[in-house]
């Protein structure tokens, strides 16, 4: 099992610290901190120990290219709103100028360098990357569970170089997650939205046997339906996914619920196009999450980024809320709405892991995660 750094020796010591704080913004405003705001307990803590702390993060997809607009000051700038010491930030990663500045911290100091995916190495698991980035630190905590299914420099291959530690944000991740794998109780019931199937299948096929019913909506259900014959008119769909549908038909059978009413928008020339489930398959859809008593919540319902359409998310976010056990949530748009609505707390855990969540309860074995010795028997 990986090691906690509530375990590890880290008195007055330099940390590097990777998070995930690719939050999303606009116009150079950051429109979600919740990422920023999960790391803090952990960031606290390595405060406590009197450690100087180097943060690593990405922002956005820049594929290797420097891209102003993704500078991590913006996320130091908010960062420095929420926590209580010096905090400096730099655009710099793997330059001479980053060891310096490092070399000026005290203790309970902050340096948040710049955008890890500026360098290409960072994605590639360059070695000689990873090993600059261990140069400025003493030991490597990895609090950033939503990139941990990427084998990537800051998260797998720095542990080649220093003794790595989960974050207490990784662990509550893990930890959460692991009861809809060992111990759920039921009925045990998955809410299943968004766009691309294949995000969803090895979820569904891990899950199959044994939840108790996959409540389907969003554009998924679009394409599952299509395959069952239905008319979609002009709604998103992937039509090259035939034997992906007919696959989870096949193992989930009939513990599959799809919609059977939606909210259209007319389009020119008598086409439509769903954009969200209707009033009918809310209530049936309420009926299941009523009585259950472990739920797992992934993808929104309809197009819920326009008020018009999100009643569907809406509606089953209330409903998975007031249900009085066991309800976890992952995935971006969808931990993202429940924050833009104030009802994060109603819920058991919410988690920061978008893909690495789903590829953790699909079984699949995480490369930063196995870095820390977490599948060790």
């Amino acid at each position: 099992m990986m090691k906690s750094v509530l375990d590890a020796e880290i008195e007055n010591k330099i940390i590097f610290l990777r998070v995930d704080w690719n939050v999303p913004f606009e116009s150079g405003k950051i429109l979600n901190d919740s990422r920023i705001r999960a790391t803090l307990p952990t960031i606290n803590y390595l405060l406590s120990k009197n450690c100087r702390i180097v943060i690593g993060t990405h922002l956005g997809r820049p594929e290797g290219d420097v891209v102003p607009q993704l500078s991590t000051k913006i996320l130091a700038m908010r960062f420095s709103e929420l926590i209580k010491t010096k905090i400096c930030a730099t655009d710099y990663v793997i330059e001479s100028a980053v060891k310096k500045q490092i070399d000026r911290l005290g203790p309970k100091e902050i340096i948040v360098i710049g955008n890890l995916r500026w360098h290409a190495e960072e994605e590639t698991n360059n070695l000689a990357f990873a090993h600059i980035l261990s140069s400025y630190a003493e030991a490597f905590v990895n609090d950033a569970f939503a990139v941990c299914h990427r084998a990537h420099a800051s998260v797998e291959a720095i542990t080649n170089f220093l003794p790595g530690y989960a974050g207490l944000l990784l662990e509550k991740e893990v930890n959460s997650l692991r009861i809809l794998t060992q111990r759920p109780r039921h009925p045990f019931v998955l809410v299943l939205g968004g766009a691309k199937i294949k995000d969803k299948v090895g979820l569904i096929k891990k899950f199959a046997p044994m939840v108790d019913k996959i409540l389907v909506g969003g554009a998924i259900a679009n394409t599952l339906r299509y395959f069952q014959g239905h008319d979609i008119g002009n709604s998103y769909c992937e039509t090259d996914l035939k034997n992906t549908a007919l696959g989870i038909f096949a193992v989930a059978k009939n513990k599959i619920v799809l919609p059977n009413d939606e909210i259209r928008k007319d389009l020119s020339g008598g086409k439509f196009s769903i954009m969200d489930i209707g009033p009918q398959t809310i209530a049936k859809f309420k009926e299941y999450i009523s009585p259950a008593k472990t739920i797992f919540w992934n993808g929104n319902m309809g197009y819920s980024e326009d008020n018009e359409y999100e009643t569907g998310t809406l509606e089953i976010a209330k409903a998975i809320r007031d249900n009085s056990y066991t309800k976890i949530i992952a995935g971006g748009d969808t931990a993202g709405f429940i924050d833009s609505h104030n009802m994060v707390s109603g819920y058991s855990f919410v988690s920061t892991g978008g893909g690495a969540a789903l590829e953790f309860l699909a079984g699949a074995e995480l490369p930063a995660l196995k870095a820390l010795g977490y599948y060790n028997k």
